[in-house]
């Protein structure tokens, strides 16, 4: 073997390893599925294809040619997300979650336009206010509330001061629902609400957390691979046909997005099948599993945030470290016995750790395992126990839960497709 492939062997067994001992604790990651994994062999990349299925008759400058097979993967993964989220229209070209966001910021707004959206250090996304700084946009902070929802009342007096076009519900710090009817009500029919949902999407499309687009949201954006298990990009939802979605569809494919990324569109589409048949049974354990290892790491010692409020009703709990400096050595402790968190800014000017359950839930983690891990991460923080002794117990755990569930891996007929692909392509 030469020296360049003897590195990449090496490389290729040491994330092997990496991956078998590492517990991602992080609400905006998830294991996808062989089945999915396997069907990047097939070359999609290869190719562009950048048309909606209906403009297969418009051939204009750099239109691509000989296409139409591709046209299939577009047209019957829109019709799945459609089906799952209860939308009458969606675009399924978006190549990430900030690609998405852009889309929809140029879509909806105007230079110099008023923007309200979710304050940064509660949560909202990094990269809107700068793409928003540069079209002059004046940006009014929306906020949590020391109860840790959305402060209605907060908005409303700034509402009553300055109103806009549109509402930007981009935050990634989401325990509760939204107000969404409150929100609705204050605004009036004629704005648009655009909600992201990509750490909440699994527990939406199998219909608990909250119904946006019943509640009053026309926009649903997000990514398919947090609570959700797909590949990493993004959807856009509507609520309705019509102009609003004719100017997103514009600026996917005229402005923003020159290719699709196929082979992440037929990802989402075996995602989704496998989200049909076992996404209610995943989204009930991912729900459980949330309130399950907040509950214990409260009992331990290890102080959560929203106690008093029930800690979460979505994929993620917070624990509240008071200070940065206490934040970063937990964070630190963590990495060492092989957890992956994120760090984060809490309601009333306290640090945390952001804690998802996503991926350990698609590992088939119920509440036994959910309580080991509990005892594992309390056993860390608190002191009890050293660095050596929990990294081998966390590596016990996770060699138990072995391979991910919720997935057609080991279906006869799932079996004869990754074959096929593999030996065909």
């Amino acid at each position: 073997m030469t020296p360049e492939l003897l590195k990449m062997k090496e490389f290729i067994e040491e994330y092997k390893r990496y991956q078998e001992e590492r517990v991602a604790l992080i609400s905006s990651e998830n294991l996808s599925s062989k089945l999915l994994r396997t069907s990047y062999i097939m070359g999609l990349s290869d190719q562009y294809c950048s048309r909606l299925p209906e403009e297969a008759d418009k051939i204009g400058n750099l239109a691509f040619g000989n296409i139409e097979v591709l046209d299939k993967v577009n047209l019957m993964t829109r019709n799945i997300v459609q089906d799952i989220f209860d939308a009458k229209e969606c675009d399924v070209r978006l190549l990430s979650g900030l690609s998405g966001l852009t889309v929809l910021i140029f879509s909806l707004f105007e230079n110099s336009d008023v923007m309200y959206k979710m304050y940064d250090m509660h949560g909202g996304h990094l990269s809107v206010k700068p793409i928003a700084d540069r079209l002059s946009l004046d940006i009014v902070d929306m906020m949590l509330g020391n109860n840790y929802r959305f402060d209605l009342d907060d908005f409303e007096k700034k509402w009553k001061g300055k109103q806009a076009k549109t509402i930007f519900l981009d935050s990634s710090y989401v325990l509760f629902p939204y107000p969404l009817k409150e929100i609705r009500s204050i605004v009036g029919d004629e704005v648009t609400i655009m909600y992201d949902a990509s750490h909440m999407s699994a527990l939406i499309a199998a219909g608990m957390f909250q119904n946006p687009f019943a509640e009053g949201a026309d926009i649903i954006h997000s990514t398919t691979h947090k609570s959700m298990w797909g590949p990493q990009k993004s959807i856009i939802l509507m609520k309705e046909k019509g102009e609003l979605a004719d100017t997103i569809h514009h600026m996917v494919k005229d402005v923003l997005v020159s290719n699709t990324h196929m082979h992440h569109i037929f990802a989402l589409y075996i995602a989704l099948l496998e989200f049909k048949k076992f996404g209610k049974d995943y989204a009930e354990n991912l729900y459980k599993n949330a309130r399950c290892l907040a509950n214990r790491l409260q009992s331990k010692g290890v102080e959560i945030a929203a106690k008093d409020y029930g800690y979460t009703e979505s994929n993620q709990f917070w624990i509240d470290c008071n200070t940065k400096e206490k934040a970063i050595l937990d964070f630190k402790k963590l990495e060492k016995v092989g957890i992956s968190t994120n760090m984060i800014f809490l309601p009333g000017n306290r640090w945390g750790l952001r804690i998802g359950v996503n991926s350990i839930t698609r590992l088939g983690a119920k509440e036994e395992e959910i309580n080991l891990l509990g005892d594992i991460l309390s056993d860390l923080l608190t002191g009890k126990k050293d660095i050596d002794t929990l990294k081998n117990e966390l590596i016990a755990l996770r060699k138990d839960l072995g391979s991910i569930k919720y997935s057609f891996d080991d279906f006869d007929d799932a079996k004869e497709i990754m074959n096929y692909i593999i030996q065909n392509f």
